[in-house]
């Protein structure tokens, strides 16, 4: 998807992000803040454990999808919280602790804010630098994230600056559409043809970057995007690999094997999908050139 304007051909006008094993890696920080949690339960009375924790999360989530109900991760911990103070707090019932509990909320928004200093904290070296190259290169570039989760660069102070907007899967505009659905890529192009007044069938530039295969190369490109997959070198400590499903999980993942099968399969299925492939976040400004050009190559030819 390119706007035809030979000035700006070689110009890339949107680029798009995905955050967990893309410019940080996922494991550490989810590690961190829910090491913060459980810190903060326990000075409550709650001496849940990760395993535990865990354990009730993928229950909660196992019984809604055999309803077939969609849950946003925010509410999904929140119960998994307000679960475990009703197990720990033994001289308090059910009532007396609701979703809108100040220990639920509390707790959760503590998590909240304790990922996001954490991705600050573990930010691969080189995705400062490689946002600056991008920003210098492509004159305008309007750069955002696009996640299923609550990570948000905005809330970021090192990446807040090169982010112009953040599109997540728990916007009200995008739920239950998150990723792999193609409703979330529409809504952030949308977002983006706002902000630039731009009609709806007006073309753009755009590339979407990613080291999720079915979730951001397959879906992205869907939706008209050049593609830059990012399977980093084992150095960035990303967990494409853990999500085998005949692998054992990391602490962090809540989905169930029938998930990754069906998760293994779209993969695969979007390999086709690879406009370019980075083993390094250095190399991502690169990519986007190579992109640029192949696309000015076909506006000359044409």
């Amino acid at each position: 998807m390119c706007h035809s304007g030979q000035p700006h051909a070689l110009t890339a006008h949107l680029i798009t992000f995905d955050l967990d094993d893309t410019i940080f890696p996922v494991g550490p920080v989810v590690a961190d803040a829910n090491k913060a949690l459980f810190s903060h339960l326990s000075s409550l009375g709650c001496g849940t454990t990760q395993d535990e924790f865990l354990a009730t999360t993928k229950q909660i989530r196992t019984e809604l999808a055999a309803q077939n109900q969609a849950i946003t991760y925010t509410e999904l911990r929140q119960r998994a919280i307000r679960k475990e103070l009703i197990k720990h707090l033994k001289d308090e019932d059910e009532k007396s602790i609701g979703m809108n509990d100040d220990r639920v909320v509390g707790s959760y928004n503590l998590w909240e804010d304790n990922r996001h200093l954490a991705a600050e904290k573990h930010l691969y070296s080189d995705t400062i630098q490689m946002l600056e190259e991008l920003k210098k290169n492509h004159e305008g570039v309007v750069i955002a994230a696009i996640t299923n989760g609550k990570g948000n660069p905005l809330k970021m102070e090192s990446l807040k600056a090169y982010f112009d907007y953040c599109v997540s899967g728990e916007d009200d505009d995008v739920f239950p559409l998150r990723k792999p659905s193609a409703g979330i890529y529409e809504v952030a192009l949308k977002r983006f043809k706002e902000i630039n007044d731009l009609g709806e069938q007006e073309e753009i530039c755009w590339i979407h970057v990613g080291d999720d295969l079915a979730n951001d190369v397959g879906a992205s490109a869907t939706c008209g995007a050049k593609t830059i997959w990012v399977d980093l070198e084992e150095g960035y400590g990303q967990t494409a690999s853990a999500r085998d499903p005949n692998a054992p999980q990391p602490a962090w993942s809540t989905a169930t094997k029938e998930e990754l099968e069906k998760r293994k399969k779209m993969n695969e299925e979007a390999q086709v999908f690879v406009s370019e492939r980075v083993t390094t976040l250095s190399d991502l400004p690169t990519a986007v050139e190579k992109i640029s050009s192949s696309i000015l190559q076909s506006i000359e030819t044409n």
